[in-house]
């Protein structure tokens, strides 16, 4: 044998895993790569904790429930649990692919820390306003007729893939709408209106969190419907 043809032997079984193969090999067809698998839980159901423990504390400050008229301790809720909280189980549900839940979750995280930015002295948002301090309502009034319309954008997505969650957006959306006429128009019985329908859509957030947790948990003794 040649060296030529030795090194064209040695080169052939190398090529084929150490043996001569007696034909013209055949291409394999291209095998598809088996999809990623993720090892993340279910955050949705800490993302409406979060939420709805946000929402209800402010509902019941805003209705004077207790006699407190100094809300401030409404700020950590709004920074940690409607802020970052959320913000996190945003950024899970993207890993997941789930956008939509996702986008749902990074809009209240939005919505809440700018309201936190609102009521902390240090950003100077109300201070802004010494000078006429009668347009703080007005003021108010326009940034919750914003984030209506920010809402409101939301329900076509959930429309047909969840009735519950369908609910609570439309409520909530209602309830902001509510909320931003009464405070440009300085109406109080709107702005109790719109924070009492806010206990309702906390009342539903708690519950497609408690249903979402117990769905996730294969232990539970025992599950709630979601439709």
């Amino acid at each position: 044998m040649s060296p030529k043809s030795k090194t064209n032997s040695t080169l052939e079984k190398i090529e084929y895993g150490g043996e001569v193969p007696t034909s013209a090999p055949h291409a394999a067809p291209p095998v598809a790569a088996a999809p990623p698998t993720s090892n993340f839980g279910n955050p949705a159901p800490a993302g409406m904790f979060a939420f709805a423990g946000t929402m209800l504390l402010m509902a019941l400050y805003n209705l004077g429930a207790g006699g407190v008229t100094v809300s401030n301790v409404l700020v950590g809720m709004l920074v940690f649990a409607g802020g970052i909280a959320q913000l996190l189980v945003a950024m899970w549900e993207f890993a997941r692919g789930n956008t939509l839940f996702a986008t749902c979750f990074l809009t209240f995280t939005t919505f809440w820390l700018s309201y936190a930015a609102v009521l902390i002295p240090g950003f100077g948002v109300m201070e802004a306003y010494a000078a006429a301090p009668e347009q703080i309502p007005k003021a108010l009034g326009l940034y919750l007729f914003v984030w209506f319309i920010t809402i409101t954008m939301l329900i076509p997505s959930v429309i047909g893939k969840s009735h519950l969650f369908t609910i609570l957006l439309s409520v909530a959306s209602l309830s902001v709408l509510i909320l931003s006429c009464g405070m440009y128009l300085s109406i109080a019985v709107l702005s109790t209106v719109g924070n009492a329908l806010l206990l309702v859509v906390c009342s539903l957030a708690y519950y497609i969190g408690l249903a979402g947790l117990l769905a996730s948990d294969p232990g539970s003794v025992f599950t709630l419907p979601l439709f």
